[in-house]
């Protein structure tokens, strides 16, 4: 394990997102790969909404289980630290905003 709180939350998403690589259907890992990439333009620019347009199929893809292996994948973007604890509430309140965008209710 680690020492580094950061390192180990960095490893931690690389080897879960090759295993989302690996297990989604492409059309799903394209979604997620642009989920990811809508996330760290609203981490980069703070106080910008995140707004990621979704197709019909992009909603269709946005299933229960897609939005929970989202929420997994965006954990591991932080290491447990107390002073991260609002970064993970701001991620979580985004990917709420993604499922609700699709048409889902975030839970």
């Amino acid at each position: 394990m680690n020492e580094d709180p950061f390192l180990e939350s960095a490893e931690q998403f690389v080897l879960y997102l090759a295993e989302l690589q690996s297990t989604l259907d492409p059309e799903s890992y394209d979604l997620l790969l642009r989920i990811l990439k809508g996330t760290n333009e609203a981490l980069v620019h703070r106080g910008v909404e995140l707004d990621i347009p979704l197709s019909p199929r992009e909603r269709q893809l946005f299933t229960p289980e897609f939005g929970h292996r989202l929420t997994k994948l965006l954990d591991h973007l932080t290491p447990r630290c107390a002073d991260l604890d609002a970064e993970s509430e701001y991620l979580r309140r985004e990917v709420e905003a993604i499922a609700r965008a699709s048409g889902m209710s975030a839970s």
